[in-house]
């Protein structure tokens, strides 16, 4: 396994959506006045997103023959300080991507291209069920150091998000 440190560049943009990802069946669900379909979001989500905001911390790149993470620890900055952050995937498959994060804030996300993942998002103050419906991944991260990805997310009862991510790793020496 080669383990490096490396300067982790995070951009990440955010829109509010009106649309729920919790339903079984999102092509057959009932829809409230106003809210447009799955397939009609699909159509517009290429739209325009606001400004990234932009992360830049130190982390470790762990290549091994089957597996790489990008491992880093969160910060008072984005609000989950003592928290560690692992994302992942199997060389075999590098477009099905993992987001592990333990400590006091503790999830672990999927992130795979036209599908939809539930999982449950632990902080300190409460748990609660998050739905991930990922519309694009482009994991260039071993060959160009970026892995890019486009998604909804829904925290259950709260408005759903837009949000793309870019993920830039400077590489850094071998450890």
């Amino acid at each position: 396994m080669t383990k490096r440190n490396v300067m982790i560049d995070i951009l990440t943009s955010r829109t509010e959506m009106n649309l729920s990802l919790f339903a079984e069946e999102p092509e057959n669900e009932e829809i409230e006045e106003g809210m447009p379909s799955f397939e009609e979001f699909l159509k517009n989500a290429a739209g325009e997103m606001p400004e990234p905001t932009e992360m830049l911390m130190e982390g470790k790149l762990l290549v091994s023959s089957f597996r790489v993470e990008l491992v880093y620890a969160e910060s008072e900055l984005t609000g989950m300080q003592g928290s560690v952050t692992a994302i992942g995937f199997d060389r075999a498959n590098p477009d099905l991507v993992s987001m592990v994060r333990t400590g006091p804030v503790r999830t672990a996300m999927t992130f795979e291209e036209g599908k939809r993942h539930i999982c449950l998002y632990n902080t300190p103050f409460s748990e609660f069920e998050v739905c991930v419906r990922t519309l694009k991944v482009k994991n260039r991260l071993l060959e160009e150091n970026t892995l890019e990805l486009d998604y909804l997310i829904e925290i259950h009862g709260a408005q759903a998000e837009h949000c793309k991510m870019t993920v830039t790793v400077r590489p850094g020496a071998e450890i």
